[in-house]
């Protein structure tokens, strides 16, 4: 009895916990909404800890659970946005003897899937979430600038009620603006949260999983082992070439894959810095004073970082550092 409740009670549980989290949306709170962003982490930890079937079950279990609130359709919106991202990612960083496709007939093969490559993925699902917000804006509406306006003016009141009191706009800004912009970047903005969601998520779930010694691979070393591919970055500037080339709205659809691949290159350089600042007498402080740039300056600061992390998988600037630092030994 016990064993069949350890096998199938955390999986029940972890769906009913990814459940509840994303009907938090409804109230529309930004705690509602922060929370809900969390919705894969149960799912993860129990695909972790519990195996595909594991997994499978809690996304089974939360999909119902959502049908039972907002019907089929949500139910479906819920499978594809957050469970099947929230199994594939797990089970994918659970390979054993992971190869890519196109080197299998190589001989190549790990113990264990690469860091690079489960980000890459968690990239695609972020890029396909922003893809299907931006389709159903145009499709949901007969049209782009149809959908748009309409967003627009859904959210003008909303931005009205947070502003008043609170902040004075500039002379010639108004409200509607703010909300123009803010639903032009929208379909973007969504595919770059929901990429770096899913990745904090994950690592949430496996550290989690870890510490109950149920991880079922050996802990990465992040900041020396997260490499992406050169394909990858290849793909990434052909992305960000098309989204800046192309005229308004059909850029929105290169935006929409720039902006994930953007954020995991961004990632590979917090990666980078962590790497290279080992063993610098004021480390901490260096780290400190990196993320408080990055809070303070982001539009400077992450573009600069994921622009190291591009360059690491070009040149691979942390293995040079490496090999530097044995010539001095």
């Amino acid at each position: 009895m016990s064993a069949l409740l350890n096998r199938f009670g955390v999986p029940l549980g972890a769906g009913l916990a990814s459940a509840l989290l994303f009907l938090l949306t409804v109230k529309g709170t930004p705690l509602a909404v922060a929370l809900a962003y969390l919705a894969p982490l149960p799912l993860m930890i129990a695909a972790f800890g519990w195996g595909m079937l594991g997994g499978a079950i809690a996304a089974a279990i939360a999909g119902a659970a959502v049908a039972g609130f907002f019907g089929l359709q949500g139910a479906l919106v819920f499978l594809l946005v957050v469970a099947a991202p929230a199994w594939a990612l797990p089970s994918f960083a659970l390979i054993p003897n992971y190869s890519p496709p196109w080197r299998r007939n190589l001989g190549e093969a790990r113990s264990r899937t690469p860091i690079g490559a489960i980000v890459t993925l968690a990239a695609v699902f972020g890029a396909l979430a922003g893809l299907a917000g931006l389709a159903t804006l145009i499709f949901g509406y007969s049209g782009y600038e149809e959908g748009l306006q309409a967003l627009v003016g859904e959210l003008t009141p909303a931005i009205e009620d947070a502003l008043q009191g609170v902040v004075t706009l500039p002379d010639g800004v108004t409200a509607r603006d703010i909300a123009e912009e803010v639903a032009r970047l929208a379909p973007l903005a969504t595919a770059a949260l929901g990429s770096l969601a899913l990745c904090a998520n994950l690592y949430a779930a496996a550290r989690s999983t870890s510490l109950s010694h149920r991880l079922p691979r050996a802990w990465p070393d992040l900041p020396s082992e997260f490499v992406l591919s050169r394909s990858f970055a290849a793909v990434t500037v052909l992305a960000i070439g098309a989204a800046v080339a192309l005229p308004q709205p059909i850029d929105q659809f290169a935006w929409v894959f720039a902006a994930p691949f953007a954020a995991a290159f961004a990632l590979q350089g917090f990666a980078v810095l962590h790497a290279m600042s080992r063993g610098l007498p004021l480390r901490p402080l260096l780290i400190v004073a990196l993320y408080f740039c990055c809070a303070v300056r982001a539009g400077w600061t992450l573009p600069l970082i994921a622009v190291i992390g591009f360059v690491d998988s070009l040149i691979s600037l942390r293995a040079r550092a490496a090999a530097a630092r044995r010539s001095k030994v």
